[in-house]
């Protein structure tokens, strides 16, 4: 494993480039790993803090066509290719948190269309839907719109077990709400599927949540709560809410905010990847109890220059489908908090999973 002792001359620049906008970060856990990133996305399309969180949606016939959702959250959201070029821009307004599944055939509309996106979105403090048809175009279901009446919709992700399609959405104030989802025709080609949703269970965590993410096949959830830590519930809205914790905030593995977090799924195993935002590095765990660390990792610049690394990481998505010889093992995309090569708009990195893999020993 590489220690940040070796590599700390590309590292210190970002840290200090950092620093200028934020208060001194605390200091990268001990023995963290380097990795670089394979490329990067264009910008967002607005300026100072936009870029937040992605969502990595999978080619059904052709996994190098796959592609990566990205909120800009002044204005809407992006769509890149596996190259990082914009491929869509939707202005759907203050979107923050992003997600997706898959739509089967037992779903209304499962055979024309890929999947259903959801964004948390501050405009109108709604939960906005999107479709993804089996190319990969995606439409905003603006009829679709689900009215949240939280304060401040924030962080968002989504789930699906024998119940249906379900979507997680919390407030700054600690609130989730549990929202179940029913597709149908809409009738028209500005709106093309119609979705109803149903609120089916409310609970809350003790402080400001941001970052969750469902096992679908475990039917849990992991819920980040800033300021605190890492906790664990059932995601059966049939459930009740019993929180059970993974990691508490130490100022070292995990530094504050708990930030983004996503599932590398393995079949019956794989891991759980958190953003220590307040390190500028990210944690790994096992994705099944006890949730044991597995190690954490920065994302320095390449060493050619060509691209910089990351750092106050809002959002991030895994995937370990294979998606072309970049990415044989996986992808994870992470927000980039100061873009410095070139110095420019925020966006967001793309690292090969076999790159973490090998600097983690997993």
């Amino acid at each position: 494993m590489f220690s940040v002792v070796r590599l700390l001359p590309s590292l210190i620049v970002t840290v200090l480039l950092a620093g200028c906008a934020m208060d001194q970060p605390a200091p990268p856990p001990p023995n963290a790993a380097i990795v670089y990133p394979t490329l990067e996305t264009d910008p967002v399309a607005s300026g100072d803090d936009a870029a937040d969180d992605p969502a990595i949606w999978i080619h059904p016939n052709d996994a190098t066509r796959s592609l990566v959702l990205g909120t800009d959250k002044q204005a809407g959201l992006e769509v890149y290719d596996l190259q990082g070029r914009r491929q869509q821009f939707i202005r759907a307004g203050l979107t923050n948190n992003v997600d997706l599944r898959y739509l089967t055939r037992s779903d209304m509309g499962g055979t024309a269309w890929s999947a259903i996106a959801a964004a948390s979105n501050r405009s109108n403090n709604t939960v906005s839907l999107f479709a993804i048809d089996r190319e990969g175009q995606v439409t905003w279901l603006r009829n679709s719109e689900i009215l949240s009446g939280l304060s401040e919709p924030y962080g968002l992700c989504m789930f699906r077990n024998e119940a249906g399609l379900q979507v997680f959405v919390n407030d700054t104030d600690g609130r989730y709400q549990q929202w179940l989802l029913e597709t149908a025709s809409g009738g028209s080609s500005a709106d093309p599927l119609s979705v109803s949703s149903t609120l089916v269970r409310e609970f809350a965590v003790s402080s400001q949540p941001e970052g969750c993410v469902a096992d679908d096949a475990q039917q849990r959830l992991f819920v980040g709560v800033e300021n605190e830590g890492i906790y664990a519930f059932p995601a059966s809205h049939t459930q009740p809410a019993t929180q059970t914790t993974v990691m508490e905030i130490d100022n070292s593995i995990l530094a504050a905010d708990v930030e983004g977090m996503s599932l590398y799924v393995a079949g019956n195993g794989g891991y759980l990847v958190v953003s220590s935002q307040g390190n500028f590095s990210y944690a790994v765990y096992d994705r099944l109890p006890p949730f044991n660390y597995r190690g954490s990792f920065m994302v320095a610049d390449r060493t050619d220059g060509s691209v910089d690394g990351s750092q106050e990481t809002d959002g991030l998505d895994v995937s370990s489908s294979a998606l072309g010889s970049d990415f044989e093992q996986g992808l994870l995309v992470v927000q980039d908090g100061f873009n410095t090569l070139p110095d420019d708009t925020q966006g967001f990195k793309y690292i090969s999973w076999a790159e973490i893999a090998r600097a983690l020993g997993l």
